[in-house]
C-alpha cells in the first residue's frame, strides 16, 4: 500500500487520510492494510500491529478485550477468533462516536501508519536474480 518509506508514515502531524473522507472510509483503509494475509479477517496477531507499544501488557489486554467484544460471531452467536470489516468498523465507529472529526482522524491516521509499517517490515523485500547468462556455443574452426 505505497511506499514504506513516505513522509506521511514518518511525521504524524500529516494526515494519511484525505479531509473529505468518511470514518468508515478511513477504517476499511486501516483495515485493509492491517489484514496483511488477505483473507478478508483480521487475527488478533494482525490486530496488535495497531497497538503503539506491543510489549506493553495493559495494553495487550485492552486490545484483547476489544477485539473480543469487537468479534461477534455468525448466526448462531459462535465468535471465530477473527475480525471481519464489518465487525472493524462498526466496532471502531461506535467507539469513535465521543471523538471529533479531527481526533477521529488523528487516531486513524496513527492507525494506518503503524499498520502500514509493521506490514512492510513483515513482508521480506523481494530478490530476483538475474536472469543466466546463456552458454555461448563453441565456434567451429576455420
Amino acid at each position: 500500500m505505497g511506499d514504506c518509506c513516505s513522509a506521511s508514515l514518518k511525521r504524524p502531524d500529516i494526515s494519511m487520510f484525505p479531509q473529505d473522507m468518511t470514518r468508515e472510509q478511513m477504517l476499511r483503509k486501516v483495515f485493509e492494510e492491517t489484514d496483511q494475509d488477505k483473507s478478508g479477517y483480521i487475527s488478533l496477531d494482525e490486530h496488535k500491529n495497531l497497538l503503539t507499544r506491543r510489549d506493553d501488557p495493559i495494553a495487550n489486554a485492552v486490545l484483547q478485550e476489544s477485539f473480543e467484544m469487537s468479534d461477534k460471531g455468525g448466526w448462531f452467536g459462535r465468535k471465530d477468533g477473527q475480525l471481519s470489516m464489518h465487525e472493524f468498523v462498526e466496532f471502531n465507529l461506535d467507539v469513535g462516536k465521543r471523538l471529533s472529526d479531527e481526533e477521529f482522524r488523528i487516531q486513524a491516521s496513527q492507525w494506518m501508519r503503524l499498520a502500514t509499517e509493521r506490514h512492510c517490515a513483515a513482508t521480506p523485500t523481494e530478490y530476483t536474480a538475474p536472469a543466466p547468462i546463456p552458454p555461448t556455443a563453441p565456434t567451429a574452426p576455420t
